[in-house]
């Protein structure tokens, strides 16, 4: 992901987005990839349980401050 001053431009302070609206995502997505993965491989849809991954990494490095 680009870095906001990269994106929002410089000297600009992006607000944040609350944490328990970041935890709640975070739980439904957890308990989405818990039920797919609840199934065989073999029949398992392995492209949703990467997004799903994504969609994970994406929503815990949310507020992450750029280095």
């Amino acid at each position: 992901m680009k870095s906001n001053s990269y994106l929002y431009g410089e000297d600009v302070e992006v607000p944040l987005i609350p944490q328990e609206v970041i935890d709640e995502r975070l739980e439904l997505l957890k308990v989405h990839l818990a039920k797919l993965l609840n199934h065989s491989y073999h029949i398992r849809d392995g492209n949703r349980v990467n997004k799903i991954l994504s969609a994970i990494d994406f929503w815990e490095s949310i507020n992450k401050k750029e280095l």
